[in-house]
């Protein structure tokens, strides 16, 4: 009898810890997604002198009017960032970009558009970038700058060769364009640091679940004059804790009420300068603007493995939207 009263508490013994265990087995992936849904991270760039990324920007545009919708062009450019130096206080980068293609060819990257297109093609641009990530500067803006007026002199030149007749007037206007463009320093570095500005946005901050990061921006000003002044905001949206890579949302939308500040103040610029009232559909009467992106980012080293980034700008009856992607292409 105590033999079999042993038995069967030991059977139940047994049981007991049999479903413990499965109950254990099932609960382990739950407490893994529970921990990743609150866990916060902090994205810094951990990166080693002698790193080398390579990446693939892909950009598109759409067009439409009065509801019909075209595509302008689509373009493919490989980048290749190095890592200069890294000391505690930051990092030397080397940005330097390949050949822009274009998905229709024909006859694009043999014109003249396409040339100045791949002004850049071949140029290392050295980033200054601080222990959080954030681009202080291009160390050899000087040195960008005297070559991109010395390369788009020849293309000019080149240009009238081909024609066989030199257009003396449309040369003068592209060399002011270009000098407007590259006349200072920070003029040169906004240029060169366009695609890095966006790769480099997600660093230098802590994210945590259902807190998202506000702030204020600006908007370029597709029409010329000021910025656009902008209510902006970034959010942890997933952090996957065994592959610790992090996906960080993006947007930014134009203060409707500054936008129509500045309108108002561009179209009393325009009417005193010309003398007289624009004409209609000249000036558009309402502007909207805004960014999306989503960032996947390996928090273990701060190198961004994807950017899909939209820019939305609508004028009135038209709207135009651009497109960005980013994808790293090997370690």
């Amino acid at each position: 009898m105590f033999l079999i009263i042993s038995f069967m508490v030991f059977e139940a013994m047994r049981a007991a810890t049999v479903r413990s265990i499965i109950l254990a087995l099932i609960c382990l992936p739950l407490f893994g997604i529970a921990d990743a849904q609150n866990h916060s991270v902090e994205i810094l760039p951990h990166w080693k002198q002698g790193d080398t990324v390579r990446l693939e920007i892909t950009r598109a545009r759409v067009k439409s009017a009065d509801g019909t919708s075209t595509i302008s062009g689509t373009t493919h450019t490989d980048f290749v960032i190095e890592v200069l130096s890294a000391h505690n206080n930051g990092y030397l980068v080397g940005w330097t970009a390949g050949k822009t293609t274009f998905d229709s060819p024909s006859q694009a990257e043999q014109s003249f558009l396409g040339q100045v297109v791949n002004l850049m093609n071949g140029r290392q641009i050295i980033l200054e970038i601080d222990s959080h990530g954030a681009i202080r500067g291009v160390q050899n803006w000087k040195g960008l700058k005297t070559s991109a007026l010395k390369s788009l002199d020849a293309l000019a030149a080149a240009e009238d060769v081909r024609k066989g007749k030199p257009d003396t007037a449309l040369m003068s206007r592209l060399r002011t364009q270009w000098e407007s463009m590259l006349g200072t320093q920070a003029q040169v570095e906004e240029l060169c640091t366009r695609e890095a500005q966006v790769y480099f946005k997600v660093l230098g901050r802590g994210y945590a679940p259902n807190t998202p990061f506000e702030y204020q921006d600006l908007f370029p000003n597709p029409l010329g004059g000021d910025a656009f002044p902008t209510h902006a905001n970034m959010a942890l949206k997933t952090f996957d804790t065994q592959t610790g890579r992090a996906v960080i949302s993006w947007s930014q939308v134009a203060d409707p009420k500054q936008v129509s500040r500045i309108l108002e103040s561009m179209l009393k610029e325009m009417r005193a300068r010309v003398g007289k009232e624009p004409q209609e559909g000249e000036f558009p009467k309402a502007i909207s603007m805004e960014d999306h992106a989503e960032i996947v980012v390996d928090v273990t080293t701060g190198w961004v493995k994807t950017l899909k980034h939209a820019r939305s700008v609508n004028f009135g009856t038209r709207a135009q939207v651009d497109t960005t992607s980013i994808i790293r292409i090997s370690k």
